[in-house]
Order: structure tokens, then sequence, then C-alpha cells
């Protein structure tokens, strides 16, 4: 049997020492042997990165590059930097769990943008955000511990890429400001070029360069690109047996539930309507004369003006499965997609939960995690809607349950609700049902 260690310490080492063709050609193979070994340890990792298109190019200083060809996804690398970056072959496999998890996480498609003016901090986001659900990495690879001393603000554990980017453009906006603003000292300095690459060392310091996430000319449908790669992700997942989805952390298996559980928008038609119907004052138009002046043209009369205030309410009672709360809360996801709004997300079960809302506009700031556990109370949710002083004139709310709670509540005069009953028998205990119920067929496997 090949001892898959053994046989990549004699490849590194003679790569190091006298690389040939036949040497830089066996790359391929050690790349081939790492997947392999992840299809037995980590099996999704292995499926997703079985199903990326590979591509030999030395001429590259990082050991990977995930790039733009056609709207496809491609995986290049560099048997030299691999070489140089990954002195034990267990190293290799973290680093291409480290390339799957930027296909998870959709980061070539999200930052092809961002990449361009700021390529360093974008590494350091995405890096961070990634790197958090690998083990066995090089000690010299970005962690929270390298990048903390470079923001004054706490970092949060494993949180998206997209709030790390924030933190940092924040910081380096404070940094830049003259006249006796903070500045960086130097040994962060030093810590910011470790942690970047930005220094002589950089295939020892970063995994892949990002910058084959912007190549011009290559990724000219976002819209086939992310669906791509989403059916990349969701052909891996649905190939992972129960095992080894097991092996998974919660937050990327949140994330795959969002990108492979298909929506089920049939309502969303309903939803829009009762969001349409909120007003929201005035505002200039000129499609109305202005009846103050009617002489004068120019001037904008106004028009009703209407907003988008949306209160999500999530069961996290214990009837409620992790794998339906999972479904539910993807549905939230889904819905980001189609309003140009940001949606107030709440847990509740016997309460709503205190502390626990939070504001999202984008599929991945949905928190995938439950709050509470106990039974389950609607009662909580008008008072809550009484509490923040919300009315059918200004807010519409979401309820996305079981239906399994009390029979009675005191609506408090509020009726613009939309029940969103997990699966298809599910029926509200409410009678009679306050606002519209409609039932998805959300089913636990």
């Amino acid at each position: 049997m090949i001892n898959n260690a053994n046989e990549y310490t004699r490849w590194q080492q003679a790569m190091l020492v006298t690389p040939t063709v036949n040497t830089v050609q066996a790359g391929a193979t050690m790349i081939d042997r790492a997947i392999i070994e992840l299809l037995a340890t980590d099996q999704f990792y292995g499926e997703l990165l079985t199903r990326l298109p590979r591509q030999l190019n030395p001429a590259l200083t990082t050991p990977f590059t995930l790039a733009w060809q056609n709207n496809q996804l491609v995986l290049q690398y560099a048997p030299a930097a691999i070489a140089q970056a990954f002195p034990q072959f267990s190293y290799l496999q973290a680093g291409l769990k480290h390339v799957a998890l930027h296909v998870v996480w959709q980061h070539p498609v999200r930052y092809r943008e961002q990449v361009k003016q700021r390529p360093e901090l974008v590494t350091l986001a995405t890096d961070l955000a990634v790197n958090q659900y690998v083990d066995g990495l090089p000690n010299d690879a970005v962690s929270l511990m390298t990048v903390q001393p470079l923001v004054d603000e706490q970092l949060p554990q494993r949180a998206d890429s997209g709030r790390y980017l924030k933190l940092l453009q924040r910081q380096s906006r404070s940094q830049s400001q003259p006249s006796g603003a903070p500045t960086a000292t130097s040994q962060n300095k030093d810590q910011h070029q470790r942690a970047t690459g930005s220094g002589d060392h950089q295939s020892q310091q970063l995994i892949d360069d990002p910058g084959g996430w912007s190549a011009p000319g290559q990724l000219t449908n976002p819209n086939l690109a992310t669906a791509r790669l989403r059916q990349l992700a969701k052909d891996a997942w649905q190939q992972t047996n129960e095992a080894g989805r097991g092996l998974v952390a919660g937050n990327v298996r949140a994330q795959l539930t969002v990108m492979t559980q298909p929506a089920q928008l049939d309502w969303h038609q309903l939803l829009v309507r009762g969001l349409g119907q909120i007003p929201s004052g005035k505002k200039a138009s000129h499609a109305r004369f202005n009846r103050r002046q009617p002489a004068r043209m120019e001037l904008p009369g106004q028009i009703g003006d209407t907003r988008l205030d949306l209160q999500v309410y999530v069961d996290n009672s214990g009837s409620i499965s992790d794998l339906t709360l999972q479904r539910l809360l993807a549905q939230v996801a889904a819905l980001t997609r189609l309003l140009a709004t940001t949606i107030a997300v709440k847990s509740f079960d016997a309460i709503v939960q205190p502390g626990q809302t939070y504001q999202v506009s984008l599929p991945q700031q949905i928190r995938f995690t439950r709050r509470g556990g106990g039974g389950t109370v609607y009662q909580s949710i008008f008072d809550d809607l009484l509490a923040h002083h919300k009315t059918n004139a200004t807010t519409l709310a979401l309820i996305l349950t079981d239906g399994r709670g009390e029979r009675h509540v005191e609506s408090h005069r509020f009726t613009n609700v939309i029940w969103l009953l997990a699966r298809a028998e599910d029926r509200l205990s409410i009678e009679p049902a306050i606002g519209h119920v409609v039932n998805l067929n959300l089913e636990d496997e």
C-alpha cells in the first residue's frame, strides 16, 4: 500500500533541490492523492475538489489560485509553490480544503470587483473567514491571532468574510487619516505584511492568490458563474453520505443548505403585495403636477411612497428539528435575493429571544444557529410587535413555524401576517387564523 505522506516528502524534497519536468508533472499526482484521501476522511471537500477542473500554472507565486475561464471556475496550481509552502502532505490536504471553502462561500464571484481595488484586504478577510474551519494549516497561515493586532475592534469568531472586510476597511481608513490620526505601528505593519503575504516570502504565507477572481474578460455573466458554483456545491453535497455530512462544520453545512435547498417561493407574490401596500409618506414625482404651483411644469408633485418593513419571526422551539430550522432559514435567505431591503430576523419559542434580533440583506448574513428550544407561544410575537409600535400600516410580519402553538392570541389588532408552515400537512393552531397561511413542503430526510 502506498504511503502518500512518504511519497509526498520525497517529491517535495526533489522539487526543492533538483526540479525536473517529470517532478513538476508529478505535482498533479500529489494533488490527486491528497483529494483521494480527503474523499475518505472529509468526503464533501473531496467530492467538491474532484468536480473542480485543475490546470498547471508554473508561473504562480502561490500554491493555488481560483481563476475564471469563460464563466467557469478553474483551480490552477504551481508545483514549486506547493513544495515550498507545504512541507508536509497534511498541509497540502488542508490547503485544498481552504480552496474548497472559498468555493462554498462563493468568494470568487462575491469579491470579483473588490479584489481589483484592495486585494490585500480581500485576501485577509476571505482567508480569515475560511481558515477558522480548516485544521492542520501551516503555522504562518492567516488566523484570528495574526489579524487581530491589525484591528482596534474585537474580531468576532467565525463571522462572514463581509464582516471582516468591513472591519479591515474601517481600520484602513482610520490609519490613513492625517493630523494625529492613529496609525499602524511598525510591528503591526510587519504583521500586516506577513498576514497578507506582501513580503518577499509570499508563496510561504498565502495558500492561494485571489487575483484570478477578477480575470478580465473571463467573468462576463455573473449569474451563470454563480449558478455553476451553486451546482458544483450541490452535486458534491448530494454525493456526500450522511457520515461525511456529519464531519462538515455547522456553519458550512448551513451555507450548503442555502445553496442546495430549492427555494419555495410560490408565496412571494403574496408577500410583495403585502409590502407594497405599506405607505411611507410622500415622494417627489414629475408624473403629477405640483398642487401649490400648477403653472410651473418643472416642479415635481408628490405621490404616495411605500417602504419595505418586514419583520421575520423564526420558530426555534423544541418541536422544530435542526434540519427543519435550517430549511426555514434557507427560505429567509432566498427572500433576501428577491427584496432590495433590509429584513429584521427574530428567533422565538416561548418568548421572542432578547438580544437575538439581527438585520440581513444578503443570504450569507443568515445565522444558522438555534436560539431557544422551549415551547411555542405565538402571543410573544404579537406582544413584540406592539412593544415596537408596529402596525398594519407600517409592517408586515412573516412567521416561519410548524403551526404548533396556542389556539387563541390577543393580536393587538395586528393582522398583516403571513404564516409559513414547514410541512404540507402542518396546521396552524390559532383559530381563526390571523392573516394568510401558506404551507411549504420542507420534509425532514
